[in-house]
């Protein structure tokens, strides 16, 4: 979509004429101050740690020049209609005290929509603007995973035998389900588990070394099945380390 011009605008304009003795050629160079009838702050919103099932909002301030009150008639999206289908979106205006005007947009990702890391949508809006009958934003959604693992990977050298708590490796649920760990293993012979629930929706994960564990470097990987409510998500940890006596 076209973007209104509205600022400082300088064209230069050559005029040629008869004039003899070189002086034929004039520039002149003509500068304005363009105003647009809407002016938003800004055109972009971005809506990052989106967790599905809940609502979003951002507000947008419009410089209104029209000389009379802004009307939202109506939205719709353009461009990635697909992607923006688990994305129900809202648009109100909103008035200040001392009169000015927002854009008051409420994005709500649905409860059951597929998991995704990132989509984005234009939304347009129209208006009551003849100069601006359309303004347009371009929507940035970011969800956040519904179980967050921290860390991704563990680097645990110089353990001794049979040490217990020697790492952490801890589970959020970001969705508000209940959160259970169904297994944990290693790929080796090197680890012990221990699971402390911290609440509904975090679990901690401390990782201990056995007490007959081979010496040396270890180069494994922890896998973890877990469950948020009735779905089930995997999870591969690397850990690199080593274990003495």
């Amino acid at each position: 979509f076209a973007l209104p011009i509205y600022g400082s605008v300088t064209k230069t304009i050559q005029v040629y004429s008869n004039t003899n003795g070189g002086g034929n050629i004039i520039r002149l160079k003509l500068k304005a101050t363009v105003v647009t009838d809407l002016k938003p702050a800004r055109t972009s919103l971005y809506f990052r740690n989106v967790v599905p099932g809940k609502s979003y909002t951002e507000q947008i301030f419009i410089e209104n020049n029209m000389h009379k009150p802004l009307e939202i008639k109506g939205h719709h999206i353009v461009g990635n209609v697909n992607g923006a289908r688990d994305f129900p979106v809202k648009v109100e205006l909103v008035k200040s005290k001392n009169g000015k005007e927002y854009v008051s947009v409420t994005l709500t990702a649905l409860k059951n929509m597929p998991i995704m890391e990132r989509t984005n949508f234009t939304l347009s809006m129209d208006t009551n603007s003849k100069k601006m009958p359309k303004m347009n934003f371009f929507i940035i959604i970011r969800m956040m995973p519904p179980i967050q693992v921290q860390p991704i990977s563990l680097f645990m050298f110089g353990n001794h035998l049979n040490a217990k708590r020697t790492r952490r490796i801890q589970l959020k649920c970001n969705t508000g389900k209940p959160l259970k760990i169904e297994s944990v293993h290693d790929s080796g012979k090197t680890f012990t588990f221990e699971t402390i629930r911290e609440d509904k929706g975090t679990i901690d994960l401390w990782i201990g070394i056995k007490a007959h564990a081979p010496l040396g470097i270890f180069n494994e990987i922890i896998k973890i099945v877990a469950k948020e409510g009735d779905t089930e998500h995997k999870f591969s940890i690397p850990a690199r380390g080593s274990v003495i006596r």
